[in-house]
């Protein structure tokens, strides 16, 4: 495995998939590397956990440059682990995002009947499907809900009436959910 000293990324290509150097080098076992970038409050509660399983490992705040040009929190942190640390706290992130997939996949299930597309949306889903969904939009996203590989909190709506946004990967199609009012707001296909 070879290791990016500029973005701290081991890779098993010929250049950082990152910033596309050719400058690697054997990754060191006290190497950190990125392991994921997440929002705040996530990135440190990840950390917590690591560190509580003996796990080394740092954070960066990172985000948007008007935020720390005017000293706010900066939105996400990314998260570095030592590289004889990897395997271990890449299992934890996959079951902390499972887990996360499993409550969000419940709760929006349990709330079925309450999802909802407006009539330009179910027009394109209708459209984009190719005929896969049916008569029923909102019953082909409750399906592809179900069955979703990743689902995960995508943070504030632009509408605070509408909660946060939850986001579903499954199959090339990632759906965008408010999570108080139940409104399917994107439907986007993976180009076929």
């Amino acid at each position: 495995m070879k290791y990016c000293e500029n973005c701290h990324v081991a890779t098993d290509a010929e250049r950082c998939p990152l910033c596309k150097g050719r400058k690697l080098r054997e990754v060191a076992q006290e190497d950190y590397c990125l392991l994921t970038e997440l929002p705040a409050a996530d990135g440190e509660m990840l950390a917590d956990v690591l560190r509580g399983n003996g796990i080394g490992c740092v954070t960066l705040p990172t985000g948007s440059g008007l935020n720390s040009a005017l000293a706010l929190p900066l939105e996400n942190r990314r998260l570095f682990v030592q590289w004889k640390f990897w395997e271990m706290a890449k299992r934890y992130l996959q079951e902390a995002e499972a887990e996360e997939t499993r409550s969000l996949r419940r709760y929006i299930l349990d709330n079925a009947q309450r999802l909802y597309l407006s009539p330009k949306l179910t027009k394109k889903v209708f459209k984009k499907s190719r005929g896969d969904c049916g008569d029923d939009a909102a019953a082909y996203c409750r399906d592809l809900i179900a069955k979703a590989d990743r689902i995960y909190n995508g943070g504030h709506s632009y509408c605070p009436a509408n909660g946060d946004d939850l986001i579903c990967f499954t199959g090339g199609i990632s759906i965008v959910i408010a999570s108080e009012t139940f409104e399917i707001l994107s439907v986007s296909f993976a180009k076929r």
